[in-house]
């Protein structure tokens, strides 16, 4: 089924955001509409070049449903403008038979799950074990994860295969960082389906803007200090942090995204000036590999490794502070859980 984050890929889900006409309902702002507009156009307009990818490599893709954009209330939270599909990543782990369904701690994003839902009972009928977290008791205000410890808490892409072996980074740390908590963890383990060892990455938040497995003992990263001592003699490529492009900070000061954008969809925008996008690839297999981007030096060492790189332009991937590896979901892939760890 799916064991590592090489194998030769077969399906997998391709993010989807929301149609600009949602926008006209919910919002009076014509600057801040004609520019959001834009955004969610020529997102889907990059979503289907990579599913264009894909396909010309033999990958069934899946797309989520089609869902509006409004007010969900619980009895303890309101969320007027929920998260986009962009990330089915996020919260869902894919390993050997199982397919866990994961919740954080945002009520922006509490029903997330349900976008990807007819994709998952399709893969049950397959045969496939698809488990969902309890739903948490959350507040409408964001909790660091420490406060909301004993909920089962716990972001998808906070894991990474490698066979026999699920990295994970930490719930939390002493800042009250991170995405899950150590009862969610737990959960996972519980869940996964499988006799596996896990291995601590020293750091928290998503993984995979920590660490990309690209091929068994070949790893990329930006901060050595992020990996784990049972890789210490894998190879190491090793990427530079580069500068905000200039059009980004252009529409940064752009007067629809300081004011509309900042106000009411802080949440869907994220932590830009702190996510390491070079490292957020996704692999065909353990020879071909899509890059956001182009970095010579880097491409060189891929090469060296016997790896092809296919560079792409996601080009609001500032925007959503998401790269390839989260705007997307490996399935299935061909390969079995061997030990390379």
């Amino acid at each position: 089924m799916i064991y590592t984050e090489w194998d030769k890929l077969e399906e997998v889900i391709v993010g989807k955001t929301y149609l600009p006409e949602v926008l006209s309902g919910r919002f009076h702002d014509n600057e801040f509409i004609d520019g959001m507009s834009k955004i969610l156009e020529e997102t889907e307009e990059d979503f289907l070049k990579l599913v264009n990818i894909f396909e010309s490599a033999g990958v069934k893709v899946y797309r989520p449903k089609d869902l509006p954009l409004q007010l969900e209330t619980t009895r303890t939270w309101t969320s007027r403008f929920p998260y986009p599909a962009i990330c089915p990543r996020d919260f869902h782990i894919a390993y050997g038979d199982t397919i866990l369904s994961t919740i954080g701690g945002d009520p922006n994003r509490y029903t997330e799950s349900d976008y990807f839902l007819d994709i998952m009972l399709e893969k049950y009928k397959e045969g496939r074990n698809y488990i969902s977290m309890p739903k948490p008791l959350l507040t409408s205000e964001y909790r660091p994860y420490e406060h909301l410890e004993g909920q089962i808490l716990y972001h998808s892409a906070c894991f990474l295969k490698a066979g026999d072996t699920i990295l994970h980074t930490m719930p939390y740390d002493d800042e009250l960082y991170g995405r899950g908590t150590k009862t969610g963890l737990e959960w996972v383990k519980r869940n996964i389906g499988r006799d596996v060892k896990w291995v601590e990455i020293p750091t928290v938040g998503h993984a995979d803007g920590r660490l990309a497995l690209l091929k068994p003992g070949l790893l990329m990263c930006y901060h050595k200090k992020h990996i784990p001592e049972a890789l210490s003699n894998w190879t190491v490529i090793q990427t530079k942090r580069k500068p905000m492009p200039e059009y980004f900070d252009h529409l940064k000061g752009q007067f629809f995204y300081k004011e509309t954008v900042h106000d009411w969809l802080s949440h869907w925008i994220g932590y830009v000036d702190e996510t390491v996008f070079d490292l957020n690839v996704i692999s065909i297999d353990e020879n071909t590999v899509i890059t956001n981007g182009y970095d010579a030096e880097v491409y060189k060492q891929l090469k060296a490794n016997g790896i092809e790189g296919i560079p792409f332009d996601f080009r609001h991937k500032y925007f959503w502070d998401s790269g390839l590896h989260c705007v997307t979901l490996d399935l299935k892939r061909k390969g079995e859980p061997g030990s390379y760890v």
